[in-house]
């Protein structure tokens, strides 16, 4: 039986330059890797004096952060409107496109976005964002109009 196994080749990362309302998404390029959604929910002590042994409900989630590995392009319209967005400690709405059409959409700050260098390297960054709210997870769209 063949692998159900996705290829991570062709995922798209995206941040909307336009509004919550009229949302535009522009391609952040030069992308290598990503990684996130660490996050995890709050553990609540329900134990009482009732209880033979501890007893725990979960709190809410907490989705984490969210990395990408890039090649640094400062005229990359992606890239410049993510260092612009840690500039003004700014919220923005962004989009992981999965190559099987799987979507992931969340709000995320800029926390840190770096430059690494050196002898026959290129200029590198690994740009760290802190999620705020939930992720929305979409299928892909079905059949055309």
């Amino acid at each position: 039986m063949p692998s159900s196994a996705i290829s991570a080749q062709g995922t798209t990362f995206a941040i909307n330059t336009g509004t919550d309302l009229a949302p535009v998404f522009t391609k952040v390029k030069n992308v290598k890797s990503y990684s996130g959604f660490d996050g995890s929910a709050t553990e609540l002590d329900t134990t009482d004096l009732d209880s033979t042994a501890k007893e725990r409900l979960l709190g809410l989630q907490d989705w984490g952060s969210f990395s990408i590995d890039a090649n640094i392009d400062y005229a990359d319209p992606g890239q410049a409107a993510m260092l612009a967005s840690k500039r003004a400690s700014t919220q923005k709405q962004y989009k992981l496109t999965l190559p099987n059409g799987y979507t992931h959409t969340f709000t995320a700050s800029v926390k840190s976005f770096p430059i690494a260098g050196g002898t026959d390297a290129l200029l590198t960054n690994t740009i760290a964002m802190t999620i705020s709210g939930d992720v929305v997870t979409a299928a892909p769209a079905q059949g055309g109009a």
